[in-house]
């Protein structure tokens, strides 16, 4: 799986910025002169109150109205349903309207794959990808599974003898525990999958027995891995991750070549403007830089990745490529796609 592109990425990030001002497209300096919001901005959420995507929604509402970098109020609308498609059809109601900001994720680019929606990702304007969260790979502390390696090995010799808990199929986490799999010789096609409503949810199955693995992100996981009801036997991520998770080994220190995060971007709806898109360019550069947000990113173990221009670009469409190649394996991609 790819390395992320972090390096060059990032070295993508400052010369597809530059282009797009030699283009005219401005940053913070010059945005008297362009588009600024002149009435109230929703940042639409795709899960109810609480959810995940509720949570970032209102820490970035909260943020750039306490640094004021925004000019109006922000108010968060929740949309969920249809695996975030519902969110997505009301932002496309606002086309050309940059006071409506969606918070997209891989289901941006997956539900077109798996014909859950036409939308595709094109259909709408990618303006900032913000941050990833890594998968992480949890058994029970009695569990004999000691390693990931180990459990790999396991499941390329008898995919189904594994249960998995994930919360969406063909998610993200989903995704990074067939890439993984994959990459140690399993059929990923005959993996036991079972499905939760929630990260908790699954958590409490793994507790009570009834699962012997669960593919999540790390905040529903680790109050019971500090308190040593479970094991994070691999993570996702390209490096080491910091603090209570330094102790966790990569898939890729393991020998796996699996990398995949649960990324969060701002999204607009259809047809913003050039200037549009700097505007919220600066404004997720300048939260960016905030202390209050490398706080949220390092008490919810998010890493900031911020790609913005033809780097975010570039992101895309490899992200698109890659959803295509492995749920095509997983058996969840439309054929016609």
């Amino acid at each position: 799986m790819r390395e992320r592109a972090l390096g060059r990425f990032g070295r993508g990030i400052g010369l597809s910025f530059i282009a797009l001002a030699a283009a005219c497209v401005f940053s913070g300096a010059a945005h008297a002169q362009g588009w600024k919001p002149e009435k109230p901005i929703e940042i639409i959420a795709a899960s109810g109150p609480g959810g995940s995507t509720d949570k970032l929604a209102r820490t970035i509402q909260r943020i750039i109205q306490e640094e004021k970098l925004v000019p109006v109020a922000v108010s968060v609308v929740n949309k969920p349903g249809g695996n975030q498609t519902l969110a997505r059809a009301y932002l496309n109601q606002h086309a050309g309207d940059a006071h409506y900001i969606d918070l997209g994720n891989p289901t941006l680019i997956a539900n077109q794959v798996m014909g859950l929606t036409p939308q595709r990702y094109g259909d709408f304007t990618p303006i900032a990808v913000l941050l990833d969260e890594y998968t992480v790979f949890s058994v029970r502390a009695d569990s004999p599974h000691k390693t990931g390696s180990a459990l790999l090995k396991q499941l390329a010799q008898h995919p189904d003898s594994v249960s998995i808990g994930v919360t969406t199929r063909g998610g993200a986490n989903h995704v990074a525990l067939a890439l993984a799999a994959k990459a140690a010789g399993a059929d990923v096609k005959r993996l036991k999958i079972v499905s939760f409503k929630s990260n908790a949810e699954s958590m409490t199955a793994l507790l009570g027995g009834h699962i012997d693995l669960v593919a999540s992100s790390a905040s529903p996981a680790m109050g019971h891995f500090q308190q040593g009801r479970i094991r994070i036997v691999a993570i996702s991520s390209p490096k080491r991750m910091t603090g209570a998770l330094s102790q966790v080994a990569t898939w890729q220190e393991q020998g796996v070549a699996a990398v995949n995060s649960n990324w969060r971007a701002l999204v607009g709806p259809r047809g913003l403007s050039a200037a549009q898109i700097a505007y919220w360019e600066e404004v997720a550069s300048q939260m960016a830089k905030s202390e209050a947000w490398k706080k949220e990113l390092a008490s919810n173990f998010w890493e900031q990745n911020l790609l913005r221009g033809q780097a975010l670009r570039d992101f895309l469409e490899a992200e698109n490529k890659e959803a295509k190649d492995v749920l095509g394996e997983l058996g969840l991609a439309k054929a016609d796609r």
